[in-house]
């Protein structure tokens, strides 16, 4: 049973100034797993095998966790994530050092034979930036500017990865965000770190070997394209800049992208080490 919210926090809720923003996502999520368990109603720990939009699967191993879309949108939701649908949630057991979200577009076939250039995708992106500050001063939200790669996009042709991580700067307080986009022969799976950014190489690391356990169904594999199949309207660069957004708008998930990518895990990754530790306490009574 929820708890009742009574007129004090409504009011904490009404104040959108950064620290005020972080203490309240953070009180939420604390509260919630300390006293209410159906958050979570069925995670999956490991070994298990998650599969992950009927295209493809992730190996759960010993000693992580995988939730399914309805316990992930339930969960984002309390992180005050909300329209977060059709992603799975992958993380260390108890969630006490980072998580991940995945989700899959059926783009079409990616082509991967450009060159990627950081320096002309960094100017695009500190563009486009203006109109999710546009967005978020429209919320009430503290604007977030970009200041530079934390990691430059780079793309690895044997396991058909593109990552990439920004550093941002919000009321004078920094937050990198990790994207990594796995291209499949109809699409791409695009997967979200969420880490406190002083352990972000470690977290990185561990998120690296752990994809090592995702793969695409053998029809779906990046190189089983076949002539005739779809081809996407944009490359690697539109990946990172231009074309994950024009794909968003088209289908009406811009909200999505705006209140998810461009302010959500922000706010989460500040208040990541409070959030985490409310969490496992949850986890470990679903377990038991």
């Amino acid at each position: 049973m929820k708890r009742p919210v009574n007129a004090s926090q409504k009011a904490t809720r009404a104040r959108f100034g950064r620290r005020a923003l972080v203490a309240a996502a953070a009180a939420i999520v604390l509260s919630a797993a300390q006293a209410d368990e159906t958050v979570v109603k069925d995670p999956h720990y490991g070994p298990y095998v998650q599969q992950i939009a009927s295209v493809g699967a992730w190996k759960v191993g010993k000693g992580y966790v995988s939730l399914d879309p309805a316990d992930t949108t339930r969960l984002m939701e309390k992180m005050q994530n909300p329209g977060v649908e059709d992603t799975w949630l992958y993380a260390p057991d108890g969630m006490e050092r980072w998580f991940s979200v995945i989700s899959y577009d059926n783009t079409g076939h990616v082509k991967d034979d450009e060159k990627i250039d950081p320096s002309a995708i960094l100017e695009e992106l500190k563009k486009s930036g203006e109109l999710s500050n546009e967005e978020r001063r429209k919320r009430g939200w503290p604007e977030l500017h970009l200041i530079g790669w934390q990691i430059e996009p780079h793309y690895e042709p044997d396991t058909r990865r593109l990552s990439w991580a920004t550093l941002n700067e919000s009321n004078g307080e920094k937050v990198v965000n990790y994207t990594t986009k796995v291209l499949s022969r109809t699409g791409v799976a695009t997967v979200i770190l969420v880490t406190d950014p002083d352990k972000l190489d470690q977290s990185v690391a561990e998120l690296k070997a752990q994809l090592d356990g995702f793969a695409f169904n053998p029809d779906q594999q990046y190189a089983e394209f076949r002539d005739g199949d779809k081809i996407a309207e944009y490359g690697l660069t539109g990946l990172i800049v231009g074309g994950a957004a024009a794909a968003a708008i088209k289908t009406g998930a811009w909200k999505w992208i705006l209140g998810i990518l461009a302010a959500g895990w922000k706010v989460v990754a500040a208040g990541v080490v409070a959030v985490l530790a409310g969490l496992k306490s949850l986890f470990k009574r679903r377990r038991a």
